[in-house]
Formats: C-alpha cells, structure tokens, sequence
C-alpha cells in the first residue's frame, strides 16, 4: 500500500489546515495526528471495498473542511493570558501602593515619599513584566550555564568590594544603582539558571559529584559567608526542588539532601551565636532580644477586627516599610485587613502551582518551580513572622513592602510565569518529559 501521506489531496489537506494555525511548532504534531485519521478512515473504507486511491479521497473528503478544522485548531493553541495571577498581582500591588500611602501620611519615618517611589518601580517593574510576557521563554535555556558562573563571580566581587550593611557585604554599587546581590538577586539568578542547565537525571556518578559541589556547595558557602542565613535556606530548598522534579530518584535525593543540611548544619553551628540571639528574640520577649518581637505582638493585638485607621502612627515599629510591613498594615486596618491579605497570598501561591500542574514542557515546569519557591517562602514567611511565629529576619514582602530591585524582579519573575503559560498550548508534548497536559 503507497503510504497515504504521499497523495497530494493529503498533502494539500493538511497544508490548508496548518496555514489557519499560527503556532507553527503545533504543525508536525497536527499534521502527525490528522495523518493518523485519514490513515484510520483509508483503512476502514478499503475493507468495505474501495481501491487505494477513492478510498483516499473519501478519507479526506470525511474530515471536513479544512479552513474549519485549522480555524478550531488555532483557538486550541493560541497565546493564552492567566487573567486569575494577574488579578491577584493587581490586587497585592494595590495593598503595597496603599500601605506606602499610609506610611507616607503617618510621618514616622525619616525618608518620605514611599508611595511615589513605590509607584516608580513598580512601573520599571512592569515594563520587564510585559518584556518578559512577550518573550519566548526558551530563548533563556542557552545562557544558563553562562547566567549560573556570572552570578557566582558577582557574589564573590560582593563578597570582596560590596557595601557592609550590619557587619555584612550584601549589595553591590553599579554607579546609582543598588543590586541586593546577596539576597533576592541571586536567588533568582541561580534558581532560573539551574533550570535550564544539565538535569540531574542526565549526571554521571563523578559528574554528580561535581554538579552537587559546583551548584550545591560553592553558592551555600558564599552565601554563609556573607551571612545571608535566609537565603542561604531559600537557595538550597530551590536547589533541592530542581534536583527532585528532575529526577524523582529517593537515593539520589537523600544524598543530595544529606549534603545540603550538612553544609547548612555547619553553616549554621559557625553562626550559633547570632542564631540564639535571633531565637532568644522568640522566646524572651522582654530580653533586649526580643524588643522587634514585642513591638509587633503589641501592634498587632492593640489592632482589633478594624484597625487603628488610616495612616495612623506607630513609631515603635521598626523597618515598617519593609520587614514590618504586614503588621503594620494590621496595626492600621484590622484583624480582618490581615486575613484578607493572607488569603489572597494564599491564593496567589495556589495559581502558581497550578500553572505548573498544566504544563507538559520541563524547561518551563523547573522554572515555575524555582519561582515557586523563591516567591513562596518570601511571601510566608512575613506574615508567619508578622505573627510571632519565627523570629524576625530581614526579608522584603513581594509586591507589598516598599523596595527598588526586588520589586522589579519580582515583577519580572511574575512576567516569566504569564509567558511560560502564554505557551502552554503551544508547545508540542514530546518536547516535556512531564504528563499530559490539564485544562487549566
């Protein structure tokens, strides 16, 4: 039998309908999969006692009309927005511009004008959000191995010529701008670049030993050595997220946990002093130590269901622009200001993962991960804090507290994630070495 997709009525068929397709990546997949029908139907109907040819013909004829058949393939893979994650963002940014206003109109603080400032990164922000929306995603895998050591030598030169902040070098001086390299930046960097470099499924047992040293060890010492404890922790979970989905092989990952947290455990025995007084902060709250904690348990049970109003002054807060910002915002609007904080936070984290879920491209799945991740654990851990749950640390509220870098990362990061969902539909299957793809 002349294989069918030789006869030009199919050829012409499957052309017409790849033309009203405008995801041309789509088209081998399409055409692989209609050929299949037309091949079922030739079959059926030479059992019936057609000859070859006809039997084609009718074949083809049975599909439909082929414009059609394009047009409704296109709506099946077109750019797709996530209105849900965008609504969510709006909304956090809202609470961020209005908790600056607040802040601005109380007058406690020494620097003024949070909420123009504010208003200014986040529109730098969300230029990189519509940049990065637009941007075909995959372009970033090449440069991941190149992005990784870059970020690994700006870590080190912070390290040797960076700002001292509290007895730390964390940020590094480009002229006017400031990059919080040893913090949220690098992060990131790491995180994203690792998403697209060698998986872990893909090592051998010597080259395992050298991507654990090279991408597990050498970015946990930089990070202790600078003191960086919380995103020494964020960094090592993303690691061993990426590492996971990659390969889900329980020995592999125990070994590579194991070394994590022993890295971590003598990271963190180096700091013990600094760690019990971060914890002596929990537990004793009228110690020297615990001055933040009792501070923000006052503010936030003197707060009741409404709050204290508008703008309303509480000097004793400290870093109420940044670290403190959620128990200021209770202090001022209530109990149920909180929740309702709280719960779209929580609904923000839920879209995130069920962007992953939907995706069947690894490249784009790892990097939903780091994201997750990254933003995740910033995202929790302030309010988690702002309740008296963990000690305090120094660490921003995504989209809400006031920030210049991290705010248009943040933004970026998110323009990552609308992109990675833009082309979920339009990725062919075998591309991704997940399962199938869900209807989001």
């Amino acid at each position: 039998m002349r294989p069918v997709e030789e006869y030009k009525v199919v050829q012409d068929f499957l052309s017409r309908v790849c033309k009203q397709v405008r995801a041309r990546t789509m088209h081998p997949e399409i055409r692989e999969e209609l050929l299949g029908h037309i091949e079922e139907r030739t079959e059926l109907l030479m059992l019936e006692g057609n000859a070859e040819e006809p039997a084609v013909q009718e074949a083809v004829k049975q599909m439909g009309a082929p414009e059609e058949i394009g047009k409704s393939l296109h709506l099946a893979h077109r750019p797709q927005l996530d209105w849900k994650l965008l609504v969510l963002l709006v909304l956090m940014t809202m609470i961020g511009l209005f908790g600056a206003l607040s802040i601005d109109n109380a007058g406690t603080e020494i620097l003024s004008d949070f909420f123009i400032r504010k208003l200014v990164f986040f529109c730098i922000g969300l230029i990189f959000l519509i940049v990065l929306y637009f941007l075909d995603y995959r372009k970033l895998k090449k440069y991941s191995g190149i992005l990784f050591f870059i970020t690994l030598c700006l870590m080190a030169m912070t390290e040797f010529y960076g700002t001292n902040t509290n007895g730390a070098n964390l940020y590094l001086y480009f002229g006017p701008i400031v990059i919080p390299m040893l913090g949220t930046v690098s992060v990131f960097l790491l995180l994203l670049a690792g998403a697209g470099m060698k998986p872990a499924s893909q090592w051998g047992p010597w080259e395992g030993v050298l991507q654990i040293l090279y991408r597990g060890i050498l970015p946990v010492f930089l990070y202790g050595w600078s003191d960086s404890m919380v995103y020494l922790f964020v960094y090592v979970l993303g690691f061993l997220m990426l590492t996971w989905t990659s390969k889900k092989n329980v020995k592999q990952f125990a070994v590579l946990t194991v070394f994590s947290l022993a890295g971590l455990a003598y990271i963190l025995f180096t700091k013990r002093l600094y760690l019990m007084w971060r914890l002596e902060g929990l537990t004793d709250l009228e110690g020297n130590g615990g001055y933040h904690m009792r501070v923000i348990a006052d503010a936030v049970s003197s707060a009741g269901w409404f709050g204290q109003g508008f703008a309303a002054p509480n000097p004793g807060i400290p870093f109420v622009y940044s670290d403190s910002i959620y128990p200021y915002l209770i202090y001022c609007f209530g109990w149920l200001f909180g929740i309702a904080v709280g719960m779209v936070v929580l609904l923000f984290l839920a879209r995130m993962w069920s962007i992953s879920s939907v995706l069947h491209d690894s490249y784009g799945k790892n990097i939903v991960t780091c994201i997750i991740v990254v933003l995740g654990l910033r995202l929790l851990i302030p309010i988690i804090m702002g309740l008296g749950v963990v000690p305090p640390v120094s660490l921003d509220f995504p989209f809400i507290s006031y920030g210049g870098t991290n705010q248009i990362l943040d933004m970026a990061a998110v323009g990552l994630l609308l992109s990675i969902y833009r082309r979920k539909n339009m990725i062919p299957s075998g591309m991704g070495e997940a399962a199938p793809m869900k209807a989001a």
